[in-house]
């Protein structure tokens, strides 16, 4: 581990699953200017953006990662802290990691002779030297906008760093901030002395910081996933074992699943217990010998200790899920229409949810090429049809993304005969030549009377 190292473990949620974060200080960082292209600013105390003609810099790095696998990197960003009121926006740039011009550079001058050398315009990492705000081109990539907009001094803002240091081959990153839509200045990575005007946060708070979320030393991956919400007919949990700390040597499992009254912390003892062989990853929620069943509306813990034999137990975190009770809906019930003399009817579509809670909706189109609804994210809504048939979905999603669909059939025949056989899908009774749904006389006239005593015979024309 580096010397300058402020090494900080915190917990926190990230894609629903909680891992431990690590905090780590800026170990260098310097602004530069256009005006002064060849000289080292190390004696600014902040990071200035400016993208006019008097364009300013600046340029933060961490010399080494502590060692982290970049691989396992779950999760990264980078935290700035404004230096004053000056809000604004401005670009933040990653310096590829294959650019390797001047990748040792320091905040000054060194006494003997450099490297490293002191950082300025003209030598700073994949700088364009010769615009007021961008950066080299295949240099460096855009990174995003930070925007302190509305900001005051010792506000802080994050940006999504996670695939600069998962492309990372070296433990050093460097990011570049440049491009300000005004005179913008950051804190540096060696803040110090008296409290800054307005800021709230002590000197060393306000540093530079990436917060890199690593994956938990224990089990991992939980299924369901930590807070997600589930029906009552949840039949298994599962996980991901950890490597063992030597190769080839067994992991096995203790699981421990209860619930516990509001205020009150989890704890194993007082939970179900289920102990598993080597590699297990999965278990029954029917092993656990006081859950039958889960139940409606309440919050599950578990935890899953690994054994390895090299390390000992290796505590699990804690992880959860709610039963829900899903929305009830119904779409309607089936519609069979007639357009009559119009070329097109308009369709009420009725539906009805129920739920505990809000919940949002959707209507969706089941039949090729059929027209969508006037709206399809409330419950009620129409459509304008011609002669079809038809099938819509509603669905209904509940706060915690629990989901229930129902269908609703529409047919619409040009009148009520023809909407009855395009509902039942029947043939036509053969006597019903004009197809009116009624075998009557003018059947008799349509097929025998408009064609009597015609003569089909081309040989001796019936005899005459």
């Amino acid at each position: 581990m580096r010397k300058s190292c402020l090494f900080i473990l915190v917990c926190v949620l990230v894609g629903n699953l909680a891992a431990e974060t690590v905090q780590i200080p800026a170990d260098v960082s310097c602004r530069t200017d256009i005006m002064n292209r060849t000289i080292n600013r190390h004696d600014s105390n902040k990071l200035t953006i400016r993208g006019e003609a008097s364009s300013s810099k600046s340029w933060v790095k961490w010399n080494d990662l502590d060692g982290i696998d970049v691989s396992t990197i779950r999760h990264a960003e980078l935290r700035l802290t404004t230096y004053e009121t000056r809000p604004g926006t401005f670009s933040v740039s990653a310096v590829n990691d294959n650019y390797l011009n001047n990748i040792d550079w320091a905040e000054r001058y060194d006494a003997t002779p450099p490297p490293p050398y002191g950082i300025t315009w003209d030598n700073a990492s994949a700088n364009s030297v010769e615009s007021y705000t961008d950066v080299l081109a295949g240099a460096a990539t855009l990174v995003g906008t930070m925007d302190f907009t509305g900001t005051i001094a010792g506000d802080q803002r994050f940006i999504d760093v996670t695939s600069v240091l998962q492309a990372d081959t070296d433990g050093i990153v460097q990011f570049i901030l440049h491009n300000g839509s005004t005179l913008m200045n950051m804190c540096t990575h060696d803040q110090g002395g008296t409290m800054l005007t307005g800021l709230v946060i002590g000197p060393e708070q306000a540093r530079p910081y990436l917060f890199i979320t690593l994956p938990p030393e224990g089990a991992d991956w939980p299924q369901p996933e930590v807070g997600k919400v589930v029906l009552n007919t949840l039949s298994e949990l599962s996980w991901t074992n950890p490597e063992p700390n030597v190769p080839g040597d067994p992991i096995w499992c203790d699981v421990y699943l209860g619930t516990f009254p509001e205020g009150t912390e989890p704890n194993r003892p007082q939970m179900s217990h289920v102990a598993l062989g080597n590699g297990i990853e999965a278990v029954a929620i029917a092993d656990f010998p006081e859950f039958a069943g889960l139940e409606n509306n309440k919050t599950y813990y578990w935890f899953v200790d690994c054994h390895d034999p090299s390390k000992g137990v290796v505590a699990g975190e804690e992880w959860s899920f709610f039963v829900g009770v899903p929305p009830v809906v119904d779409a309607g019930p089936e519609q069979v229409l007639w357009l009559g003399s119009d070329p097109n009817i308009v369709v009420s579509l009725d539906g009805t949810v129920t739920d505990d809670g809000p919940c949002t909706y959707s209507w969706t189109v089941l039949t090729a090429g059929a027209p969508a609804p006037s709206h399809s994210d409330t419950v009620d809504t129409s459509v304008v049809l011609d002669r079809g048939v038809y099938e819509y979905r509603l669905t209904a999603t509940d706060s915690g993304g629990l989901q229930t669909s129902d269908t609703v059939r529409i047919v619409v025949g040009n009148d009520a005969c023809d909407a009855s056989h395009l509902d039942t899908e029947q043939e036509y009774n053969k006597a019903d030549i004009n197809q009116d749904c009624i075998v009557d006389l003018q059947d008799f006239v349509e097929y025998i009377a408009a064609n009597w005593l015609e003569c089909s015979d081309t040989m001796n024309h019936c005899a005459d």
